[in-house]
């Protein structure tokens, strides 16, 4: 009848065991990352007694999460892959919004109108209010070459200050994982149980895989270890490897801009690791920073420079629109008392391409002096259109350098390579979150709590538990019984 007793007691216990954790399961069926649980047990060691074994009932060999280390890296992979085109899908679309070219008046329309207003005064090389319209058109043009280069610019310090807010939750990430990581093996080494906490540091891992893609094993000293791809290790055991953001000069950044963010190692300062990082949100702001949002700088750049230059080589040619005295010589003064009468430059002559966009503006002649404006390629000849004619033509001629285009062509291929890459993105990213949403699937149906299944469970683990007490009232009654017979 002890025995008996035994045995309803540790069916008891198994059974009480078994509804806690049925229960804290069903507590956590809305927690993100939550693991469900459960009770791993096994018949107790029988005994032989008067030539008989005997079974003594049933023990409790511990508390098991279900998981599956292989479907945790493969969400983790698919989630640094769709972070990574979300984010580039998301820049790019901020960026190519900034050309206005489908929904307002954007660059390329602002210099057909430049253009246009040239041949306007070609056709009235006298007319004063076309020479203010010229000038005007030319002030748009300017602005908006200006308006385009400093929003560019402007994107890019964006992304630094994203790239500094991401670094420091990537780094209290790494922390957490170390210290949960000491809580695991404190508690483990007493025989605890420890399927939250690791739930935890699951969790802490996939976030921190939305930033760069990262690996996790235990090494041979049985410590957790996490390296993200391109940058080595980040975590041991108890101890972090922290990441830093530095500011750099334009020489030594990588994106080419003055006061640009890298990222280092904290304990190696010296050696910039920010083009290393692979896949996920960060690896993807960075590669728009230093690849995309640079080659619209520099090609916006080049842009403005060929067109100032261009524009203005062939205005020096022309005289200013008043009347200039003619030398005993024969040939007209070169300035008189309101300036030059020719060689006068229609736009600030940029000195070198880099930084063209920014430095543009009018000449100072032209906005001083309407007159300044030349329209003719000979001195006293009112008529003469021959330089405005020619500024007008820069439209359609290919003067863009070594790629052998127009100006216009130019302009348009760069809009549409950034109109290219958005969609490609946007693609990318659409596949990448169905990928992603196939993991997510995979490993609620592993690890993910039913709440169907969990109450079925609770039903069948109370049925053991009132079984379990009957057998230790029927022991208890048997006891009494044979006590009576001894009175």
């Amino acid at each position: 009848m002890a025995d008996l007793l035994g045995i309803g007691k540790s069916g008891l216990f198994a059974s009480k065991k078994s509804l806690e954790v049925t229960g804290h399961n069903l507590s956590n069926v809305n927690t993100e990352g939550y693991s469900r649980q459960k009770v791993m047990q096994s018949t107790s060691i029988p005994i032989s007694h008067g030539g008989f074994t005997q079974g003594t009932g049933v023990k409790v060999d511990g508390v098991n999460r279900v998981n599956d280390e292989f479907i945790n890296k493969r969400l983790n992979n698919a989630l640094s892959s769709s972070k990574y085109y979300d984010a580039r899908s998301e820049n790019l679309d901020q960026i190519e919004s900034i050309f206005n070219e489908i929904d307002s008046e954007g660059l390329n329309q602002i210099l057909n109108k430049f253009f246009n207003s040239f041949r306007e005064l070609a056709n009235q090389p006298e007319n004063e209010t076309i020479r203010s319209v010229v000038r005007d058109n030319a002030g748009m043009v300017v602005k908006d070459f200006r308006r385009i280069r400093e929003t560019l610019d402007m994107q890019a310090s964006n992304i630094d200050r994203k790239i500094s807010t991401t670094v420091s939750e990537a780094n209290r990430l790494l922390g957490h994982i170390a210290d949960l990581n000491g809580k695991i093996a404190t508690i483990e080494a007493q025989q605890g149980e420890t399927g939250d906490l690791r739930d935890q540091r699951d969790l802490a891992i996939k976030n921190l895989s939305e930033f760069f893609k990262v690996h996790t094993y235990t090494d041979e000293k049985n410590r957790f270890v996490i390296t993200a791809q391109g940058i080595g290790t980040l975590v041991t055991g108890l101890q972090a490897q922290e990441l830093a953001v530095v500011s750099k000069n334009k020489i030594d950044s990588s994106n080419n801009m003055n006061g640009s963010v890298e990222i280092v190692l904290k304990d190696r300062p010296s050696q910039p690791v920010t083009n290393k990082f692979q896949s996920g949100s960060l690896a993807s702001i960075i590669k728009v920073r230093n690849e995309d949002l640079r080659k619209l700088q520099d090609d916006i750049d080049g842009i403005a420079y060929q067109f100032t230059s261009s524009v203005n080589s062939i205005h020096r040619q022309g005289f200013v629109n008043r009347p200039i005295t003619i030398g005993p010589d024969g040939k007209p003064v070169a300035a008189d008392p309101k300036g030059l009468t020719t060689g006068l430059d229609f736009f600030v002559q940029p000195l070198e391409k880099e930084g063209a966009a920014l430095g543009i503006d009018l000449s100072d002649s032209v906005k001083s002096d309407l007159s300044n404006i030349a329209a003719a390629l000979a001195p006293n000849a009112p008529g003469d259109n021959r330089v405005a004619i020619a500024i007008s033509k820069l439209q359609h001629e290919r003067i863009a350098g070594e790629d052998s285009v127009t100006l216009e062509e130019k302009y348009l291929q760069t809009i549409g390579n950034i109109g290219l890459e958005t969609g490609k993105a946007r693609l990318d990213s659409e596949q990448a979150s169905g990928l992603l949403a196939q993991a997510t699937s995979i490993r609620e149906r592993l690890t993910g709590v039913s709440i169907d299944e969990e109450t079925s469970n609770m039903v069948r683990f109370q049925h053991a538990y009132e079984a379990s007490a009957k057998i230790m009232q029927a022991a208890d009654e048997m006891f009494k019984t044979v006590l009576e017979l001894k009175r």
